[in-house]
């Protein structure tokens, strides 16, 4: 079974692959887009893909790229993030004038980086700059401890991240649609009308039939300024009698709908 990540060797992606599918073979993807490609065309049977972090928020790639898929979400986990600040065996904090890391994690670790004089290099993966950095020793990365122990990096400094409670949270995803098992969560996207109150009538849909929500969040609908997705995390599952009520009333109050996935809740890593 070949499972689709973004990312090399070591990448937090990786690792959560590892977790959640122990026994299979990985696929390592430069970009997103690559993972999704991977699976809609059977070369992966799943990809796993970041899609919040508890310090940052939403990924907007990851999550633009699920909205306008065929894909589904059938799992979710959570990742506990440690970055640590790597580089070569022969290296020390002093020599190093530039640092390599994914965009996502300069921001998750800006206070630390902040004392440091050295350049930031924002690059694809920080795992992937592993080869860059091992034989220069001006140059440092920012990655996971897999990915000191992988490539034979010096780890100069572990936790680096600004919040120790960094967790990022991952979405499995598939061209097949999960099961319920009881414990379920659904997430979808809905649009509303601009008039008084249709946000409100829209979510008050679920209050009716006691559905609880996790989260909601607004996203800027590309080509139409200033109007808005709304994306929602709830419990239950679409299977569930009391979900198809709440949509079908849901339908009245919205303008579009799409349901990205229902899967059972996941768990958290380290």
């Amino acid at each position: 079974m070949n499972i689709a990540f973004q990312g090399d060797k070591g990448a937090f992606s990786e690792i959560m692959a590892i977790k959640f599918f122990p026994d299979a073979d990985y696929i390592a993807c430069k970009t997103f887009k690559d993972v999704f490609e991977n699976v809609k065309t059977g070369k992966a049977k799943y990809g796993v893909i970041p899609i919040e972090n508890s310090q940052t928020g939403r990924i907007v790639e990851t999550t633009e790229l699920l909205v306008s898929s065929n894909l589904n979400i059938c799992g979710e986990g959570m990742l506990n993030i440690l970055h640590c600040l790597i580089t070569n065996k022969n290296n020390n904090l002093k020599n190093i004038s530039k640092i390599y890391a994914h965009p996502e994690t300069l921001t998750q670790c800006r206070n630390f980086l902040s004392k440091l004089n050295c350049e930031l290099v924002s690059w694809y993966d920080g795992a992937a700059a592993a080869k860059i950095v091992k034989n220069n020793e001006k140059l440092g990365l920012i990655a996971s401890q897999r990915v000191a122990k992988l490539y034979d990096l010096k780890i100069l400094k572990s936790g680096i991240q600004d919040s120790k409670e960094n967790t990022t949270r991952f979405f499995i995803i598939s061209k097949k649609k999960a099961s319920s098992n009881g414990k379920d969560k659904t997430t979808l996207v809905f649009s509303t009308k601009h008039q008084p109150g249709s946000l409100y009538r829209a979510l008050n849909n679920f209050n009716n039939e006691n559905i609880n929500l996790t989260r909601l969040e607004s996203m800027p609908i590309k080509n139409k300024p200033w109007e808005y997705l709304f994306l929602i995390d709830l419990q239950g599952h679409i299977d569930d009698e009391k979900l198809k009520n709440a949509l079908k009333q849901l339908k009245k109050n919205t303008t579009s709908i799409k349901i990205l996935g229902s899967y059972p809740i996941g768990k958290c890593y380290d």
